[in-house]
C-alpha cells in the first residue's frame, strides 16, 4: 500500500511508527499492525509501537496479540498500559501474573 500511493517505504522505526499511527487514525488497524510491527522489529525498545500495536490488534478482535505488545510495554517501563493489560487479562478469565512480566 505504501509503495503504491507514496512510492516508498519508511527506513527507521520512526517511518514505521509514524506510518503506523497514519493508518490507525484512519482506523486502518490491519495497515498499522503491520507497520507497528516493523518498528518494533527494527527498535524492540520502542514501548510506544507496542502500545498503539495493543490498541489496533483491540479494534480488530485480535486480543492475544494485544495482550502481547501490552506485556512488551510494559516490560519496557511504561506504566500507562497497566491498566488496560489487566482489564484484557482479566476479561480473558486468564489474569496475569509477575512471572509473565518477569521473562
Amino acid at each position: 500500500w505504501l509503495i503504491a500511493r507514496v512510492g516508498a517505504l519508511p527506513a527507521t522505526s520512526i517511518g514505521w511508527f509514524r506510518a503506523g499511527v497514519g493508518f490507525y487514525n484512519k482506523k486502518k488497524y490491519n495497515f498499522s499492525i503491520e507497520c507497528l510491527k516493523r518498528a518494533v522489529e527494527l527498535d524492540p525498545l520502542n514501548y510506544n509501537a507496542f502500545q498503539i500495536m495493543a490498541r489496533a490488534c483491540i479494534a480488530v478482535n485480535r486480543r492475544d496479540e494485544a495482550i502481547e505488545a501490552l506485556k512488551q510495554s510494559v516490560k519496557l517501563d511504561n506504566p500507562t498500559d497497566w491498566q488496560l493489560l489487566v482489564e484484557l487479562t482479566s476479561q480473558k478469565g486468564n489474569p496475569i501474573s509477575e512471572t509473565d512480566i518477569v521473562r
